[in-house]
């Protein structure tokens, strides 16, 4: 059987519980991943701690994805901000949740560590001059 990268992914998070990179954060995220039958992902933070079922159930953001680019990012291969801009990623709803689970995917292959995460709350209080 082939390995399955995604639940591999999904299952890791779901087993920290407590996710550092979420600290104080709070959002549903649901992936629908796949063109004809598609496999359901519900992520729900809660100050940090995360859970993950396979519900189909609705969320502050809905990520809808095929399974190659799901694949890509849950190695590093693929940033998620990347494949949105692209539109390999379509996104409704919160857009700063996306971005907020973004900081739990791995870095490129080959990289030595991480940027300090930047809350959802300094993303969206950004305004132009």
């Amino acid at each position: 059987m082939a390995e399955d990268l995604i639940a591999e992914f999904f299952g890791r998070l779901a087993d920290q519980g407590q996710v550092p990179t979420f600290a104080g954060e709070s959002a549903t995220i649901r992936f629908d991943i796949g063109d004809g039958e598609v496999e359901h992902w519900h992520v729900i933070v809660r100050k940090g701690n995360v859970t993950v079922s396979r519900q189909h159930k609705s969320a502050d953001a809905v990520v809808r994805i095929k399974r190659p680019e799901v694949e890509a990012m849950v190695t590093g291969r693929l940033n998620a901000q990347t494949a949105l801009l692209r539109g390999a990623v379509a996104c409704e709803g919160s857009l700063a949740a996306l971005m907020m689970f973004q900081r739990c995917l791995p870095g490129p292959p080959g990289s030595t560590g991480r940027v300090a995460p930047i809350s959802s709350a300094t993303v969206m209080s950004w305004r132009r001059p």
